[in-house]
């Protein structure tokens, strides 16, 4: 009979990588296109959720798809370029070269477009 030896519970991905590297203490990934991917961790959901939240105060606490009051807790990351499957080309950036990137929307409005 064969004894395993049992799964980590915790995952620890490296700091550095030729392929990414990290900011924020590990929340954020930026690749070297620019793009930059908040991590399934709890400091990346925060910067997350603090992305959103500026976003929603720059569009005047208005949806980007539908243009009626958003309310931050109702509020989700409406992604310029589709992230599509596996998220391969996901962008979490609120701004690219100086301008605004990425928006806010309602969840609804989100996953009524897809």
């Amino acid at each position: 009979m064969f004894r395993r030896r049992p799964m980590p519970r915790k995952r620890d991905y490296p700091q550095e990588s030729l392929r990414y590297r990290t900011i924020l203490d590990g929340a954020v990934r930026v690749y070297p296109d620019g793009r930059e991917v908040c991590q399934d961790s709890g400091l990346g959901w925060k910067e997350y959720r603090r992305r959103v939240a500026v976003m929603v105060l720059r569009q005047g606490r208005r949806c980007c798809l539908c243009n009626r009051p958003l309310a931050l807790g109702n509020a989700t990351f409406e992604h310029q370029r589709r992230r599509g499957m596996g998220a391969a080309w996901r962008d979490d950036r609120i701004e690219k070269d100086g301008l605004p990137w990425n928006g806010a929307a309602h969840w609804a409005c989100n996953s009524e477009k897809g």
